[in-house]
């Protein structure tokens, strides 16, 4: 009895590889949908600027949009690890 169980934990443990490439894309999944929903609750007040009937507000969410895009664009880009990259090539070469 207790070797069964020894064999199965132990047949656990070698198919872990599986069971972590798993748990890696669910987190992955989960990261990018927190990710998108934070940037999408952070557009809400541009995109209801554009709408506004005041024409000084509409001139402020042009600018607050392009801020916002670049900021959006960093973001992505430090998530994705491709921030980290391109200062490491231009810190190493």
């Amino acid at each position: 009895m207790f070797n069964r169980n020894l064999s199965e934990i132990m047949r656990n443990f070698t198919s872990s590889p599986s069971n972590i490439t798993g748990i890696l894309s669910r987190s992955t999944d989960i990261i990018i949908g927190i990710s998108a929903f934070i940037i999408a609750v952070l557009w809400i007040p541009i995109a209801i600027s554009f709408f506004s009937s005041d024409e000084q507000k509409k001139y402020q969410s042009y600018a607050r949009a392009k801020n916002a895009a670049i900021g959006t664009l960093i973001y992505i880009l430090a998530i994705s690890g491709s921030l980290y990259a391109i200062f490491k090539f231009i810190a190493v070469g």
